[in-house]
């Protein structure tokens, strides 16, 4: 029985889908680079506010993930059997679902800034300057939770080369503000973080603009349209939910165990936030590609169970976990390669350097892990819709394992910063352990548009 894919169309396909996204991730981390360059340069106080006050934004994208991802597994598998006006109801849901809680995040933004920053930091000033960028920065949670939202739908039937053009576009806004609003230049104002908070406001205004005129007026494959925002979606509602929850509750688990990760390392010392902002730019700038290649999975796979070719699809997953195991292995030596370099990049104390350094090297053993869980968890497994053993092993093993080990080891016991980031991503290795059990014996995969 042949177990890999030989089939060239198989990897042209993977690689016009994994490519573009990966290309987009890169940029996205440019993003993130180029925020903590700047702002970095006002001192670890500021780099440390903004780092902790985005964590309202990364509990909105996980949330936007989640819902997400649910639509994804449905649209993938119905756009194998080309079914055109129920991909149209679960693209109505999912706006729906993601603007109402986007206004949500808003508020809890605008109105109590000061209370979130609390629950991460004791640190008066963390909190004053976390302050003043979220109550700017609130008012773009609604646009880019749509945008976001447009753009992750659209992958499930292979439209990926769109992302590349709005978050290129918000790059060059976001980059291009920043230099002029964080240290006043050609006439502005030197706002500090408010400028950052209005150049990311402003970039994402840019997201928004471009997506919708691409959705309303460009797209030729699903043609979504405002009047679908009124259809009625109620026999859709009971499948959306039965796929779409143990996402949301699988993104929402991991979300809110890594915002309980940052409250470890927040209250372990400015220090520590700061070396853990630079490697989180790192890790997201070495997992593009494997991010790519996940959502890749999740498409192909998807696909495949829907037109009904079930043996195909085992081989593919097969095919793309083995994958995930090279470039988790390329991943790891490229973090120990680029870590001194990239690290070098920013202007902190001695101590701040010496953690990111420490952390950079156990982080390059836990992306090893992360490799195979993307791909073999958020890609595979989610494609054949088994979303809920997903949620299961992140449950356990983040929330019963690696967080109360985090509080205890950093809050209690006292360990050095690299020591209980390990323990913090202990996760990692754990969960992706058992799931490479389940995909090889195919208990996953089912056809989830049969009713």
């Amino acid at each position: 029985m042949q177990v890999f894919v030989r089939d060239a169309a198989f990897y042209k396909r993977l690689v016009a889908i994994a490519v573009p996204i990966a290309l987009q991730n890169l940029i996205t981390v440019a993003v993130s680079m180029m925020d903590t360059l700047m702002i970095g340069q006002l001192g670890e106080a500021q780099l440390s506010a903004t780092s902790i006050a985005n964590q309202l934004w990364f509990m909105l994208m996980v949330f936007c993930f989640g819902v997400s991802g649910g639509a994804n597994v449905l649209i993938s598998q119905y756009w194998g059997k080309r079914d055109l006006e129920v991909i149209r109801r679960v693209e109505s849901i999912t706006f729906k679902v993601c603007l109402a809680t986007s206004v949500i995040f808003s508020l809890v933004a605008l109105a109590l800034p000061a209370q979130f920053m609390g629950i991460f930091t004791t640190e008066q000033q963390v909190i004053d300057y976390g302050v003043q960028y979220l109550r700017v920065l609130g008012w773009s949670y609604p646009l880019y939770a749509l945008a976001n939202t447009a753009v992750m739908m659209l992958r499930s039937v292979g439209t990926v080369n769109i992302s590349v053009v709005v978050y290129l576009v918000s790059l060059i806004v976001n980059t291009s503000l920043n230099y002029i609003l964080i240290f006043g230049k050609f006439g502005a104002p030197r706002l500090e973080v408010v400028g950052g908070a209005i150049a990311t406001c402003c970039a994402r205004a840019a997201e928004f603009t471009i997506t919708a005129v691409y959705i309303f007026c460009m797209e030729k494959k699903i043609r979504f349209s405002p009047k679908h925002l009124l259809l009625n979606n109620r026999m859709l509602y009971k499948k959306y939910v039965e796929i779409s929850t143990p996402i949301m509750g699988n993104e929402l688990m991991w979300g809110t165990g890594s915002a309980m990760v940052s409250v470890v390392i927040g209250r372990m010392g400015t220090n520590f936030v700061a070396a853990n902002s630079i490697y989180t730019v790192l890790n997201q700038l070495v997992t593009v590609m494997i991010f790519g290649v996940g959502n890749a999975a999740l498409t192909i796979v998807g696909n495949t169970i829907g037109s009904g070719e079930y043996e195909l699809a085992k081989r593919r997953s097969v095919t793309l976990f083995a994958i995930s195991v090279l470039l988790g292995l390329f991943s790891c030596g490229l973090t120990l390669i680029t870590s001194p370099f990239f690290i070098s990049l920013y202007d902190f104390s001695a101590e701040t350097i010496t953690i990111a350094m420490q952390i950079s090297r156990a982080g390059a053993v836990i992306v090893f892990f992360q490799s195979l869980a993307i791909v073999g968890m958020t890609g595979v497994l989610r494609a054949g819709g088994d979303a809920r053993y997903v949620l299961v092993c992140e449950l356990v093993f983040l929330w019963f394992v690696a967080v109360p080990l985090g509080f205890l080891t950093g809050l209690v016991l006292g360990w050095p910063p690299a020591a209980v980031f390990l323990v913090l991503k202990c996760d990692e290795i754990l969960k992706t352990t058992f799931s490479t059990v389940r995909i090889f014996r195919f208990e996953w995969l089912r056809d989830i548009t049969v009713t």
